[in-house]
């Protein structure tokens, strides 16, 4: 499976989920994740996707700079139209597009890095940040909604679902 198509799998199993949720499950605060929502974690895998596509623009990426947008986390149209978006955006993207990554891993923000990037590469970090991510929802919907079925695969890494194929 090619990088591009390993995103728009992440954004099938994705839209597989929210069609099968209301938003006011969307929404819900939910003890296993801390109090947070699956609307949360999905805005939070959406605006990483969303700031490298728009970085692509500017040459410069930084995830720390995301918007937290309310309404993506609590509207399920709003959130499977960001994928759509993002879904086409990325496919027309040229791999080898050269990014700065910054970042800054102080306390107090005052140790900013840069380190060169490309579109490849920060591709397949939001492909696994993403997996990482559908992982705790995964936990949350087996605890909270067990009428929603859920891919096989659904929050494990390609490289895990390889090995246990090959077993």
């Amino acid at each position: 499976m090619s990088i591009k198509s390993s995103s728009s799998d992440i954004f099938r199993q994705l839209t597989g989920l929210l069609h099968q949720l209301s938003d006011s499950d969307y929404a819900q605060p939910l003890v296993v994740l801390s109090g947070n929502t699956i609307g949360k974690h999905v805005r939070h895998i959406l605006e990483f996707f969303d700031i490298l596509v728009t970085g692509t623009q500017t040459g410069t990426i930084n995830y720390d700079k995301r918007q937290r947008s309310l309404y993506l986390e609590t509207d399920i149209t709003e959130a499977l139209h960001r994928m759509s978006v993002l879904d086409r955006c990325i496919h027309r993207m040229d791999l080898y597009h050269p990014l700065t990554l910054e970042g800054d891993l102080s306390v107090d923000g005052d140790n900013p890095i840069n380190i060169p990037s490309t579109f490849a590469r920060e591709l397949l970090y939001n492909i696994e940040h993403a997996i990482h991510h559908m992982a705790l929802i995964q936990v949350a919907v087996q605890d909270s909604f067990c009428h929603i079925v859920l891919p096989a695969h659904f929050g494990v890494a390609y490289s895990t679902v390889s090995h246990q194929h090959s077993h």
